[in-house]
């Protein structure tokens, strides 16, 4: 069909699903969509077991309708935003892998093994800061008419989110920046606030446990850290690079699940070439039953292991493994 053919759809029944745990740019990449598509089709969006606060806020600040139980048999078009391995999709896996209608795929994260959709039905585009600004990029080729202000607003949020106020951000990012400043009169602090959400008393808990729990291990120059919490450990993994990491790894365990979350300086990756998902996440399935994904300096994993330390020592050991294509020589200390 050709991904550009999605302008065109008439009289369809289209879902609109992120990842589990929507973050800010998943819920306005779908957001995005739903407005694209509205009027002419019939849109919901559907997102796996829960959202994060911050895609919360942005919900409620935006009016942005979701439901967390779509029923797929209603839908014969899907529309995947923000993701592209089936892993990302929770409990909502076995039926986009059984959907029998188009499906439709933009995303920003390092490509996985799977084919969610076909190689003509997406785009994935590994330079973006957001999966908005590949959005944007998006119609800024093929429908620069559908730019509007609430589009700018949404695709402003996804990338101030995913750049982290936009410490990640490539000068096409801020270009995309610019031309989402021209469409609205909202400054920045208005954006931010638009998503913005008070840490819960629980959350502050984990930072400072992910902070006290951690095993230190200094490679050559590099400082490394693997923590193990029992929740918010990709805030954790962050904010232990705040705190002056070169690496982090951060696991927790739940029902059964582990889930660990890295996090890496730019410089370093840019020094060794190393991108965390292609090196360590999307290799933890080699070793475990499950999946993993994401950026060059953030990545996530999730599956079945003996432990969580068992995991993130692996991440260590790929770690190690790449630095030394670079560095023969390598003093590994724990301290």
């Amino acid at each position: 069909m050709g991904i550009a053919e999605l302008l065109n759809l008439k009289d369809k029944k289209v879902l609109v699903i992120s990842h589990r745990g929507a973050d800010v740019d998943a819920l306005a990449s779908a957001a995005i969509v739903r407005l694209l598509l509205l009027g002419k089709n019939y849109v919901e969006i559907g997102v796996p077991e829960h959202l994060n606060n911050s895609a919360k806020r942005l919900a409620e600040t935006m009016e942005i309708p979701y439901s967390l139980t779509p029923d797929f048999s209603f839908f014969d078009t899907l529309v995947i935003v923000d993701l592209n391995s089936y892993g990302m999709l929770g409990s909502f896996a076995e039926k986009v892998k059984n959907f029998s209608g188009n499906i439709f795929l933009f995303d920003h994260h390092s490509k996985g093994k799977d084919k969610i959709a076909k190689e003509e039905d997406s785009i994935i585009v590994e330079d973006a800061a957001s999966t908005t600004e590949v959005l944007w990029r998006f119609l800024s080729a093929n429908a620069q008419d559908k730019l509007n202000e609430k589009i700018a607003l949404l695709t402003a949020c996804g990338i101030i989110a995913d750049t982290a106020h936009f410490s990640f951000a490539s000068k096409n990012t801020f270009k995309v920046m610019a031309e989402v400043f021209e469409k609205t009169d909202k400054t920045l602090s208005e954006l931010i606030e638009l998503f913005s959400v008070k840490r819960e008393l629980s959350e502050r808990i984990a930072l400072l446990k992910a902070a006290q729990r951690t095993k230190l291990f200094r490679v050559n120059k590099l400082l490394i850290v693997l923590s193990e919490i029992g929740a918010f450990e990709s805030q954790s993994a962050a904010a232990l690079i705040h705190l002056g990491a070169d690496v982090a790894f951060v696991g927790t365990a739940e029902d059964h699940n582990i889930r660990v979350s890295g996090r890496a300086r730019f410089s370093l990756i840019q020094e060794y070439n190393l991108d965390l998902a292609k090196d360590i996440f999307h290799k933890l399935s080699d070793f475990f039953e499950g999946e993993g994904g994401g950026h060059a300096t953030a990545a996530a994993f999730t599956g079945k292991a003996s432990s969580t330390d068992q995991v993130l020592h692996k991440c260590l050991e790929l770690l190690i493994a790449k630095i030394k294509e670079k560095e023969s020589k390598l003093e590994v200390k724990e301290y």
